[in-house]
């Protein structure tokens, strides 16, 4: 089994409501359990062990108590079955970098731990709670004699946004990833070059805005017919930015953006990454391997982690 290191991108449209606001505000609820699919998650960040990163890990708890394995025995395969004592629980790690600037991160996956869309999803989850409780806070403190419905939706409006996130994806990957989605909602892209390329225009390159297009398709669309369609426009036009909009499986919306970047930005082998954070203590799991190996990675492809947002 292998563990892959692959990127991610956070964004919000909340004009008073950063991102960074959002996980200082979630550092107070370290040891707060959130339930996500069959499972309970733990969600830990730390802002101060990287001066441009974020860094943080999320825990999976699984409450199964018992787990198989296959044996030789007597020169015959059998299955054994162990149990765990009571103050055990198996678990799945998954940790992650994000930029402090652009929102753009690096996300350590293995097969059946938490997915990247999954993670998304999530965070997605809590900024809604964190937004919530700003607005409650700010309501709660106009006296009631003073509130009004039109005070309380100022409010509202005041922090009115969402945290959204997109799944960095090779073009050569693209394709396969589309196919994995249940329903395609829309393609966006801009190009590189601009639309009139006469010499007398070529001045004002540097000053000119991306031609942006969006193509939104009906719930009907099929899946495979979109996602070549797609693939063939990727492959063929110049197109410097671009991200694909769907639903995946389990009716949470997923974003692919296409970028050059490797297809995952580091991969290791299981049973080399998992002793490597044995005996980890949670309240320093920023000077874990993992979390440097983040980094490094991050570094060593600056020109995606670090790029400008646009």
């Amino acid at each position: 089994m292998h563990v892959r290191f692959l990127g991610f991108c956070f964004t919000t449209d909340a004009a008073n409501l950063s991102i960074g606001d959002y996980i200082q505000s979630m550092v107070a609820k370290h040891d707060q359990a959130y339930e996500l699919g069959e499972h309970k998650r733990f969600i830990f960040f730390n802002s101060t062990h990287s001066a441009d990163y974020h860094v943080g890990l999320l825990v999976t708890v699984k409450d199964q108590k018992t787990f198989c394995e296959l044996v030789t025995k007597d020169k015959k395969l059998v299955v054994k079955v162990n149990e765990l004592d009571a103050d055990s629980n198996l678990m799945d790690f998954n940790f992650f970098v994000i930029n402090k600037l652009n929102g753009i991160g690096l996300y350590q996956h293995y097969h059946q731990s938490c997915s990247v869309n999954s993670f998304g999803y999530f965070n997605n989850r809590r900024f809604a709670e964190y937004r919530k409780e700003k607005i409650d806070l700010e309501i709660g403190q106009i006296p009631e004699e003073k509130l009004s419905e039109a005070k309380k939706k100022v409010i509202r409006q005041k922090y009115n946004g969402s945290l959204s996130w997109e799944i960095l994806v090779r073009k050569e990957k693209l394709l396969e990833l589309i196919q994995q989605l249940k329903r395609v909602k829309a393609f966006e892209y801009s190009f590189a070059s601009l639309t009139v390329k006469e010499d007398e225009f070529k001045p004002l390159k540097g000053f000119v805005k991306k031609q942006k297009t969006t193509l939104s398709f009906s719930t009907q669309s099929p899946v495979q017919a979109l996602a070549e369609a797609i693939n063939n426009i990727v492959s063929a036009k110049d197109i410097e930015d671009g991200k694909v909009v769907g639903v995946d499986s389990d009716g949470i919306d997923r974003v692919l953006r296409i970028t050059d970047n490797p297809d995952n930005f580091g991969e290791y082998d299981y049973d080399t990454v998992a002793p490597k954070i044995n005996s980890l203590d949670i309240d320093e799991f920023e000077k874990s391997w993992v979390i440097s190996e983040l980094l490094a990675k991050c570094q060593e492809y600056k020109h995606i982690f670090q790029a400008k947002v646009k």
